[in-house]
């Protein structure tokens, strides 16, 4: 049987690195829409509104993929959270139950 070594405070680290990834792809992600789209409008006019409708579609396709990202992001974050807690219950258990072997 291999010996598995858990550290649920580098795993609470780990968490909290993946959520500050999520917040800031969302943050890059949202603001990247809203300049694209600003900047393209005076550069098209009226002749490239055609074009302008197929960007704005793409850009709206870029940024629910980015919110996607986040959301992974975010769901690793918490599962980190999780693990870490469930490893150090786990391990305060076993620690209580071994401590008790002596008193009973």
């Amino acid at each position: 049987m291999s010996e598995l070594v858990a550290v649920p405070e580098a795993i609470r680290r780990y968490g909290d690195t993946a959520a500050a990834m999520a917040t800031e792809t969302l943050s890059a992600g949202t603001v990247n829409q809203a300049v694209a789209i600003a900047a393209a409008v005076p550069v098209f006019g009226l002749i490239g509104q055609d074009f302008l409708a197929t960007y704005a579609l793409a850009q709206a396709n870029h940024l629910s993929s980015v919110v996607e990202l986040a959301t992974v992001h975010a769901g690793t974050a918490v599962t980190a959270h999780q693990s870490a807690a469930t490893y150090a219950a786990t391990d305060q258990d076993n620690a209580d139950l071994l401590g008790g072997i002596g008193r009973a």
